[in-house]
């Protein structure tokens, strides 16, 4: 189903998303909304936008940015040194928020340590300063049955009043 183009969403397949899920309370399943992208660079905008509405619909409209800001990142990592579509599961309980992005090429990341010229590489330095700042964490998982790997961020939904961002 696409809803934009160059933007896929699927169906929420929570086998999908590595690692342990995020829990919700056991009458309730924890939200979640997963959807693909092009492997293009212009699409790491478009996925803001199911980001954003996900966040809103979960009633954490507040937290927007900060979601918007690790599915961007990681987005990007997956479309510079990923290989194929890419797909975002997205997944809220428990106050945090975790952000799952696969793509089909089996290279790991690699956190650099960019001068102050390099124009890029600071995407996971920025994603684990905010699970410094919040808590959290990050992996990688690789698939069970071809190359690829699926690179996932689970940070603490700051407390406090709404952001204006």
């Amino acid at each position: 189903m696409t809803n934009s183009p160059g933007v896929r969403v699927a169906v929420p397949d929570v086998a999908w998303l590595a690692g342990p899920p995020v829990t919700a309370p056991a009458a309730q399943a924890a939200p979640a909304v997963s959807f693909c992208l092009d492997p293009d660079p212009a699409q790491v905008a478009r996925g803001r936008a199911p980001t954003r509405a996900a966040l809103a619909g979960w009633g954490l409209a507040r937290h927007a940015w900060l979601a918007e800001l690790v599915v961007s990142k990681l987005v990007s990592n997956a479309i510079v040194h990923g290989a194929g579509l890419v797909s975002v599961r997205l997944c809220s309980g428990s106050g945090c928020l975790r952000v799952a992005v696969h793509d089909g090429h089996p290279g790991r990341p690699v956190r650099r340590c960019p001068s102050a010229a390099d124009e890029a590489g600071r995407g996971l330095e920025l994603i684990d300063g905010l699970i410094g700042l919040y808590g959290g964490d990050r992996g990688t998982s690789g698939d069970n049955d071809g190359p690829g790997k699926t690179v996932h961020a689970t940070v603490r939904l700051p407390d406090g009043p709404a952001d204006d961002r």
